[in-house]
């Protein structure tokens, strides 16, 4: 009975990283793009923008369909975290 509440945990605190690492990767695309764009790359930083954007719709998406759907959200990083531990 614990084995799934310890994976469920495992899984929401996957999501809680995720996030965190998503504000990181977001400010950096921001800087590079600004610095390609200085440096006279505009079609590169404009690529690195759009990019960015569509990853930053991926995640909100998917940070949304985990509000609704927890325990699946919960089951699925669970399953992930248990692959990555369970490598025979």
């Amino acid at each position: 009975m614990a084995l799934p509440f310890a994976a469920g945990s495992v899984g929401m605190r996957f999501l809680r990283t995720l996030y965190k690492g998503k504000k990181k990767i977001g400010k950096g695309a921001s800087m590079a793009a600004g610095y390609a764009g200085k440096k006279g790359f505009v079609k590169t930083s404009q690529a690195i923008t759009g990019a960015s954007k569509k990853v930053h719709r991926g995640t909100m998406s998917a940070k949304s369909l985990a509000k609704k759907y927890p325990k699946s959200t919960a089951a699925i990083g669970g399953a992930a975290a248990w692959d990555m531990l369970d490598r025979d």
